[in-house]
């Protein structure tokens, strides 16, 4: 038997694109305060309070859902139904929130948007659940399993990068106040649900093969209990360590996101510059994502995540210095761009790195259970990173517009530009710091992933090798 469960390299890629499903949504969803506020006129703080409390909730789903997924093999496996499931409610919830109807009373908006946020949490978590879970079955060699970071990389370029392009440089200028016109989100919330749904349906295909019940881990019953999410908790470091490196990350680069369009809009006073700096870097930030991630194939997972958060943390301290001083505009621009190239590495990691941590557990209790160990981290991950939009909230209103409609391409005052480079640079070195204190304790190294797939792969052997020999003596009884 071959030590490494393996699959085509264009099925890996086909099956990332249920993480871009829901990346989608998540590029819709950083413009749910800009749409609450200056299209709704509904309150900044008040908005920003509710959605990290939905964020919480979000949470708390997690580890239920996840449960589900590892008590589930039926007839069509067990991440394809939750996949299903959570994209129909994914795109149904999203175009409801983006199609607020105006006439709704101030406290009807407020239901309407707060309702389909919830709903659309439950589908949010079904689906990226799945995504955490399903590369475990795809593939166990250390040296294919960054090959998902590669494509999705790739894919999160074009969904981030050119999605703000082709908003604010195509989109918007087609309609008469651009990102203030209604009409506008209406636009780009159908065709979310649309990238969203075909995104769904070709992940179906890459995972359909290896949705079975042989690869899932020694292929072998284990009892499973809700209170296992305690042990591993408590007793897997790996997944510790990982969780408060990526949830600080995360934290940090959705508060950059959600102040980004006020960088461009209000400090450099270019709203279509955003679009323009976007088409321009894309490809270079995409080549600097996919060496580092080949890199990373050779060097091992946390030994190119460290490196890169390094320089990350670096990049964005000369930002902050550039920003703060007044430096011009292009020199400004360049290290923004080196910073986006690092975390176009470190970032992406992390996922096929709870794959690593998902055979840990295997490697240490016996059980295989991705769907726990993913939405376990996404609880963790959920719970810090869901403070970016109050901090994003309580930013704007130390800065005295949470109650206004912030106009583009405006100076809004020199206290507003310090809070915006604040939350866009200080929030992420903080976030870099405890990424890097985290990997200090984090030990499944490229060595460390060989040897347990060596142990998992005897054990798998001498399991099935004891099969045959029941099988036979019951053959000879009979």
């Amino acid at each position: 038997m071959e030590m490494y469960n393996r699959s085509k390299s264009y099925k890996i890629g086909l099956f990332v694109l249920n993480n871009s499903a829901t990346n989608l949504a998540m590029f819709l969803t950083l413009y749910y305060m800009y749409y609450t506020q200056n299209i709704l006129g509904l309150s900044g703080v008040l908005v920003g309070i509710i959605a990290t409390c939905m964020r919480l909730f979000d949470g708390i789903t997690d580890p239920i859902i996840g449960y589900f997924i590892d008590k589930t093999d039926g007839r069509f496996g067990k991440f394809r139904p939750f996949m299903i499931v959570g994209n129909i409610i994914i795109v149904t919830s999203l175009f409801a929130i983006f199609n607020t109807p105006l006439e709704f009373s101030q406290m009807g908006k407020y239901i309407w948007t707060t309702s389909f946020y919830v709903v659309y949490i439950i589908g949010y978590t079904f689906q990226t659940a799945c995504t955490k879970g399903g590369q475990v079955v795809l593939t166990n060699d250390p040296k294919q399993r960054p090959l998902f970071s590669i494509f999705d990389t790739i894919y999160n370029t074009i969904i981030f990068t050119g999605g703000i392009y082709v908003l604010m440089s195509v989109i918007a200028p087609r309609y008469e106040n651009g990102l203030l016109n209604p009409e506008l989100w209406t636009f780009v919330s159908k065709s979310t649900v649309i990238l969203s749904v075909i995104c769904t349906i070709l992940a179906l295909i890459g995972i359909w093969e290896k949705d079975r019940s042989e690869f899932f881990g020694m292929n072998k019953s284990v009892k499973l209990k809700f209170s296992d999410y305690v042990d591993v908790l408590k007793n897997n470091r790996a997944i510790q360590m990982l969780t408060i490196a990526a949830s600080t990350d995360k934290l940090a680069i959705n508060a950059m996101k959600g102040v980004s369009v006020y960088l461009f809009a209000n400090i450099l006073l270019d709203s279509k510059l955003q679009g323009s700096y976007s088409a321009m870097t894309g490809i270079p930030i995409t080549i600097m994502g996919i060496c580092g991630l080949f890199w990373a194939r050779k060097v091992g997972l946390k030994k190119s995540f460290v490196a890169t958060t390094w320089l990350g943390m670096i990049s964005t301290v000369i930002v902050y210095i550039l920003g703060m001083t007044g430096a011009s505009t292009t020199l400004f621009l360049t290290f923004m761009f080196i910073q986006q190239g690092f975390s176009a590495v470190s970032s992406p990691i992390v996922i096929p790195m709870i794959a690593d941590v998902t055979d840990y557990e295997l490697y240490r209790s016996g059980k295989f259970i991705p769907g726990m160990m993913g939405t376990l981290f996404s609880f963790i991950d959920k719970f810090v990173s869901s403070l970016s939009t109050t901090i994003v909230g309580f930013a704007l209103a130390y800065a005295g517009v949470s109650k206004t409609v912030i106009s583009p391409n405006t100076f809004i005052s020199t206290k507003f530009n310090s809070v915006v480079l604040f939350v866009y640079c200080i929030i992420p070195i903080l976030g870099f710091v405890a990424s890097l204190v985290a990997m200090k304790y984090y030990e499944l190294n490229i060595e460390k992933m060989k040897d347990i797939q060596n142990s998992l792969n005897s054990q798998k052997n001498e399991y099935e090798e004891e099969l045959v020999d029941e099988k036979l003596e019951l053959a000879l009884k009979k």
